[in-house]
């Protein structure tokens, strides 16, 4: 096995749930894979904040010290931006949320005015931002690109092939879908949990490949109220409790074809943890929780439900790993951008806050690292309402064991058809990839070189596999 990927018999059983986990395991093992992570002590959690849509971070994370080169594109006319409001430069500067990394040589950026939860973070070390980073195959220039003298990834600009590449970090889109970066992760880590324990990637978000590997599949679950067979009852009657039982036999009884008996190891494993899961997400959590300050949104109430998992981690068998996935969306920002991004950046900026806030509250700020992602960026030119669908994109990690207070990567030279425009339109070739953004999220999580070398199969054509924005 050279890769994240086995030969097509093995991954249509995969996609259709062929095989058990414990005939993985045992196979994995034998190419010692499954315990890779085991010299990796400690509690570790991943939890990843994907913003639907292709998130316009120029309008996120904006230049202070060049404003004027920033306000000479984006303020033009009829503009769609907010900062500034008046359409004015000097208003603009005024508004902005200033950020003075340490490693930036002098040079101030501004946050969103309505980030000043996640500003304050910077400031206290705790928040890291990745500069243009994106979807690649290799590095790129502007020339490399529109000379066709490298190779890209596919479909650029597609919200599907690009929602699946950022999380899949496999940028050919014949195998995107097959298994998430995360997940992958997760295959070398399993072993660290209790083997009692629940599924140890979870999504309140739907199934997303993010969290997927092949060994270990992604729970989905809601934010509020119960999961599991419809029907089932706290107080069960009679003829529920036949019904329950007769599910039971038929969920353990053997079957020597292996859909089959996959399908019965699945429903299994997803019953056995709605009633472990259910009263967790129902409940109100501990002081942790409930003094967060979580906001009554959507990102809000998935990140709240997240604390409350990783509170009763021990409960769970979730003594070393875990993994989350949860979204906003709403960034696809072709009209009325003015009227909705400004409303975006406050949810995640006061839900990431709140999390953070909960993890300093638990004792596991060191532990548990929360980061965005997007579909790519957007447009530098407006469209004359809003932006439209580009590729590099700015990105947040936040936790306690990020080396804060600092920009990583490049930030993007903001000129039209300059040196970092794919065209003419402020469209950004990426100058750090997915695979680095993953793999020094990886790295923190316990994998090991070798680990990440499949993980990311790429990623030996990177300069470096560690931005160093983790400790």
């Amino acid at each position: 096995m050279s890769g994240p990927f086995v030969f097509s018999r093995r991954r249509f059983l995969q996609q259709t749930g062929a095989f058990g986990a414990v005939a993985l395991a045992q196979s994995l093992d034998k190419l010692g894979l499954s315990a890779a992570s085991a010299q990796s002590p400690g509690y570790r959690a991943l939890v990843c904040v994907y913003l639907f849509g292709g998130n316009d971070s120029d309008n996120m994370v904006m230049p202070f010290t060049n404003y004027a080169q920033y306000a000479a594109v984006r303020n033009q006319g009829n503009s769609p931006y907010y900062v500034p409001q008046t359409g004015t430069s000097a208003a603009g500067v005024t508004a902005m949320l200033q950020i003075a990394p340490q490693n930036g040589g002098g040079v101030v950026y501004g946050l969103h005015p309505n980030m000043t939860g996640l500003q304050g973070l910077f400031n206290q070390g705790r928040l890291a931002v990745v500069a243009n980073m994106g979807t690649l195959v290799e590095p790129l220039t502007r020339d490399q690109y529109r000379t066709g003298a490298k190779k890209r990834p596919d479909n650029l600009f597609s919200h599907s092939d690009q929602q699946a590449q950022s999380q899949t970090s496999i940028t050919q889109a014949s195998l995107n879908g097959i298994t998430g970066w995360a997940g992958r992760l997760a295959d070398r880590a399993f072993g660290l949990n209790a083997p009692t324990a629940t599924p140890m990637s979870m999504s309140f978000s739907g199934n997303q490949p993010f969290g997927t590997g092949t060994i270990v599949r992604t729970l989905a679950l809601p934010t509020a109220g119960t999961f599991g067979y419809a029907g089932d009852s706290a107080t069960p009657n009679a003829q529920q409790i036949a019904r329950t039982n007769a599910r039971a036999a038929l969920l353990q009884a053997d079957d020597s074809n292996l859909m089959v008996a996959a399908t019965q190891g699945t429903s299994e494993s997803a019953l056995n943890a709605s009633i472990r899961l259910n009263p967790i997400i129902q409940g109100g959590g501990g002081s942790a929780v409930t003094g967060a300050g979580f906001p009554n949104t959507g990102l809000g109430n998935q990140l709240r439900a997240v604390a409350k998992v990783i509170e009763q981690r021990t409960t769970l068998g979730h003594s070393a790993r875990q993994v989350f996935f949860v979204s906003i969306g709403g960034f696809d920002t072709h009209s009325n951008q003015q009227g909705g991004h400004p409303n975006l950046m406050l949810q995640v900026s006061q839900a990431m806050t709140a999390f953070y806030n909960f993890t300093v509250a638990a004792g596991v700020a060191g532990s548990v690292t929360s980061f965005t992602m997007s579909d790519f960026g957007r447009t530098f030119k407006s469209n004359g309402s809003g932006t439209d669908h580009a590729w590099g994109a700015s990105a947040f990690v936040l936790g306690g064991a990020v080396n804060g207070q600092r920009m990583y990567g490049t930030y993007p030279n903001l000129a039209l058809n300059g040196p970092d425009d794919s065209g003419n339109s402020g469209r950004w070739v990426p100058t750090t990839s997915i695979e680095q953004y993953g793999a020094t999220l990886g790295k923190w999580f316990g994998a090991s070189s070798s680990d990440l070398a499949q993980v990311f199969p790429n990623l030996n054509r990177f300069a470096t596999g560690d931005l160093g924005f983790m400790t």
